[in-house]
């Protein structure tokens, strides 16, 4: 089996990349980074670096094969429009492109739950319920890029979309990066105590549920899955938990929701200013993002995916701390 990899050398498509390879298939990654591109090289897996905003670039990467795992992509709460767009909806019509050119008909794109943000506290989320109008411009250009992938139907293409929760594991270098960034404060704020409820996912889960995609029947295509370990956790707990494998002290303070976001607006504001940081360190969309409830129902992907988190929380954490034990990471 033959699998093209876009955004492989990022947090997911890197982790991706790597189990398939292992697992014996042929694994074509691209990306952007030539640093990680020749860790890959390394590892045995054939990389060929690839922007996807570039057309020409992705023609060169692609070659007949059996599926595509797109996960390339800008996130983020933090950018110009342009910027995500560019990344992820151009980003796709490239990918588009270059699968009709070498006649690539299942797509398996790794997309986002923040779609669902609505500002309030949001439990057991279905994929079949209305959208917010507003979004951020990370959550709708994922969203623009869902729709180009799902209009292929008609041209005889099969596509699945998955939106994994807060994935954490191996190589992250968001979620995990930022907690141990914040706690280097005197104390760890904790937006209305941490009371948020929110599903996580380690990254093998992710895995998992893409390798399922494989083998998925037909009418399971064409879809949209939440993907989580299926057990909600909240903001305190999990901040706790990934400062403890760093062995870091957890000093939490409260800070109020309004609070948090007046800081949020100043940061924003001195960020455009000649002199400020390009990126605050909090903007008012993360702040309402940790500080709400929000939690997806998984029982869809359980049903016509077959998939199972097998990896729990704390399995899940105990595999983090392992492996930045072993490759003596410091953060």
């Amino acid at each position: 089996m033959k699998i093209i990899i876009t955004g492989a050398t990022g947090f997911i498509g890197r982790n991706l990349s790597e189990s398939f390879h292992k697992e014996g298939m042929r694994v074509v990654a691209t990306g952007r980074s030539l640093s990680i591109g020749k860790e890959l090289r390394q590892a045995g897996i054939e990389f060929i670096p690839a922007d996807v905003r570039d057309q020409s670039q992705i023609n060169n990467a692609f070659s007949p094969a059996d599926y595509v795992i797109h996960c390339a992509g800008k996130a983020g709460d933090w950018g110009k429009y342009r910027e995500f767009y560019e990344t992820n909806v151009v980003g796709t019509r490239n990918v588009i492109n270059a699968c009709k050119r070498n006649d690539i008909k299942k797509i398996v794109y790794i997309s986002t739950p923040s779609a669902y943000f609505n500002g309030r506290d949001r439990y057991g989320i279905l994929e079949s319920e209305p959208l917010p109008k507003k979004q951020f411009n990370y959550g709708k250009t994922k969203l623009m890029a869902e729709n180009q992938l799902l209009a292929l139907k008609k041209e005889g293409f099969k596509t699945i979309i998955l939106r994994p929760r807060a994935v954490y594991g191996e190589y992250d270098q968001n979620i995990v990066p930022r907690i141990i960034q914040l706690s280097e404060k005197k104390n760890l704020p904790m937006i209305n105590g941490g009371r948020a409820l929110v599903d996580i996912t380690y990254v093998g889960n992710v895995v998992s549920a893409v390798k399922n995609c494989f083998s998925a029947p037909d009418d399971a295509w064409n879809d949209v899955y939440n993907i989580s370990n299926g057990a909600p956790i909240s903001m305190k707990e999990f901040s706790s938990q990934v400062l403890e494998i760093f062995g870091r002290p957890f000093k939490p303070k409260d800070i109020p929701e309004s609070v948090a976001k007046i800081t949020a607006s100043i940061m924003e504001l001195a960020s455009i200013l000649p002199f400020g940081n390009k990126k605050p360190a909090m903007t008012r969309f993360s702040v309402g993002y940790v500080a709400k409830s929000m939690t997806t129902s998984i029982e869809k992907a359980k049903q016509k995916l077959n998939y199972i988190p097998e990896i729990t929380n704390q399995e899940g954490f105990g595999k983090v701390r392992e492996w930045y034990s072993q490759t003596k990471h410091s953060t």
